[in-house]
This record gives C-alpha cells, structure tokens and sequence, in this order.
C-alpha cells in the first residue's frame, strides 16, 4: 500500500470511476467527488495527499478549487485534467498552483507516473524544498542554494540559472513548453518579448554545468523543453 490518500475531483462518472479503480488498484486510498463543492469539503475535512481535479466542474470549478486551496489548505499538492488542446486551461492552472496538468485523453501509465512525480517532490513541500538533487556529475542543493560538481568545485549559477534548473531535475522525463517554465520559474506570461528568455538561460546554463548533464536537456521540437538522464 502507498498509505496516500488522493481525492479524485471529476463529474463525469465513467471517468472518475477509472480514476478511483485505477490508484485503488495502485495501492492508494481514493476520496471521489462528483462536483466542486464536494471536493472542497472533502479537502477541508479529510487528510488529502494529492488533488486530482477536472477544470470544468459544476458548483467550483478546478480554477476556482485552486484558489481555496492556495488560501486554506497550500500544502496539498494538485494535478489538474485539462482537454486536448486547451492550452490556455495548462497555463491558467499552473499559474493558479497546480503542480502538474494532464490532458485528456490519457494513458493510465502517465497519469500514475505523473502523480509519483508529483508526490515523490512534494511530501511536504518543506521536505522536498530541503533536498539535494543529483545530476549527472554533480549535485544542487536547494536548501543553500549550491551547485556543486563530483570533484568538490562550485559551479556558480545566477538565480534564474538555478531556479530553472532545479525546475527540471524535479519534473524530469517529461516535455515542458516554454509558457510553463515562464510561469513557474520567472513568475511572467509568455509574449513576444519573452520568446527568448528560456533558451538563452537554458544555454548559459549547459556551458556551466558540464557535457554529462548538459546532455540531458532535449529539445523537444515545436513543444518544449525535456531532461532526460538516459538520454
């Protein structure tokens, strides 16, 4: 068993009963909720891991959970389920809190691996905002803010460089477009102003951080962004 409870935030029926056969199958304690009410209810009565929440709901939507759940309960972490296609439902959900999106439809091997990202770097956030991250040839230590390479050299980062690449190593194997690490890294929208804001400090920090890990970035064409240490 997992031991973590994951309220399934999601009105239609046939897909919120996949989702909740589908972690209970996986050893997970489900909570389901048919509407926005609910699950706002179910978070403040009951002790929730991980929300998983559809953004269009009747009674609150997943938008509007984000926001009460920034003010009255910020340390559960969230994944929300967006429609293909939608990415402004991605970015708006990001920037609201979410943790991660999914869209549908989707495969039920990501979605797990998604939620084992999701709780693996978030177990409490103070835990995980504590822990030194590996990196082919080196570690980064997020709790003093250093980068250190295996023989003992500092690598110096400036905080964009760091913020950035501490960002991958904690969504690592999967794409992530520019408009995300805008919103999560730098705190801005995308717009034409910004188009080269991402790759210029994703260029300056592969010529730091040494050849191993610096090919572990992928260029993901016309997506994004992915680190990949089996690359």
């Amino acid at each position: 068993m997992n031991e973590r409870c994951i309220l399934v935030a999601e009105d239609d029926a046939p897909i919120r009963r996949v989702l909740t056969d589908t972690l209970e199958g996986a050893g997970y304690e489900v909570l389901a909720a048919e509407d926005g009410r609910r699950a706002l209810e179910l978070l403040l009565t009951r002790e929730v891991d991980l929300a998983l929440l559809d953004v269009n709901m009747p009674q609150l939507t997943g938008f509007q959970l984000l926001k009460i759940m920034a003010r009255e309960c910020p340390g559960i972490p969230s994944i929300i389920l967006t429609a293909h296609g939608e990415e402004q439902e991605r970015v708006n959900g990001l920037e609201l809190g979410a943790d991660d999106y999914v869209v549908k439809p989707f495969s039920i091997a990501e979605l797990l691996a998604r939620i084992t990202a999701v709780l693996r770097r978030s177990p409490g956030r103070q835990r995980a905002a504590g822990s030194t991250l590996s990196f082919p040839g080196g570690k980064l230590d997020p709790a003093t803010r250093t980068t250190m390479a295996d023989d003992g050299s500092s690598i110096p980062l400036s905080e964009k460089e760091f913020d950035l690449f501490r960002y991958f190593l904690t969504h690592p194997n999967r794409v992530i477009a520019q408009e995300e690490l805008l919103l999560r890294v730098w705190g801005i929208s995308s717009g034409p102003e910004k188009t080269r804001t991402v790759p210029v400090t994703l260029t300056r920090l592969r010529e730091k951080i040494g050849p191993a890990a610096a090919a572990c970035f992928e260029n993901v064409r016309g997506r994004g962004y992915k680190w990949n240490e089996h690359t």
